[in-house]
C-alpha cells in the first residue's frame, strides 16, 4: 500500500507516497500524525484507489483519550466524478478502517454511509 500524509507540514506528498506494511501505516497514524487540523493520512492501494483520513478539528488540549471525538473525515477522492464520497468518524475508528483498507483495497464501494460531494 502506498501512503503519504502530513503532519504539520512534514511527510511525503502525494506523488512521493511510500509503500508501507499495516503496521507500519497504524505506527504513523498512532505515532506520527498528531492530531492537528488539517493533519491527515493518505493510502493509494494497487488499484490507484485512494482514501485519506484528515483532522477536520483538533484534538482538544484537556482531552486525554480522544478515540470517541468524531473528527476524522474519511475520503475517497474520484478524479472522473470531480468529487469526493466521505464521512465523519471517530479517532478511535480509523487503525479499523485502515484494515479494511489493507484487506478489500481503498475503493469507497468497500465502504457505507458515504455521501458523494463535488468538487
Amino acid at each position: 500500500m502506498k501512503a503519504f500524509w502530513n503532519d504539520c507540514g512534514e511527510g511525503p506528498i502525494y506523488d512521493s507516497s511510500v509503500d508501507l506494511s499495516q503496521a507500519q501505516v497504524n505506527l504513523i497514524w498512532s505515532d506520527e500524525i498528531r492530531g492537528v487540523e488539517g493533519n491527515f493520512l493518505g493510502l493509494t492501494d494497487d488499484r490507484g484507489n485512494t482514501i485519506q483520513f484528515y483532522f477536520s478539528a483538533g484534538i482538544p488540549d484537556e482531552v486525554e483519550d480522544a478515540s470517541h471525538l468524531k473528527i476524522v473525515l474519511v475520503d475517497f477522492p474520484v478524479k472522473e466524478k470531480r468529487g469526493s464520497y466521505s464521512k465523519q468518524v471517530t479517532i478511535g475508528e480509523v487503525l479499523g478502517l485502515i484494515a479494511i483498507v489493507f484487506d478489500v483495497g481503498a475503493s469507497h464501494q468497500s465502504f457505507n454511509d458515504l455521501s458523494f460531494g463535488a468538487w
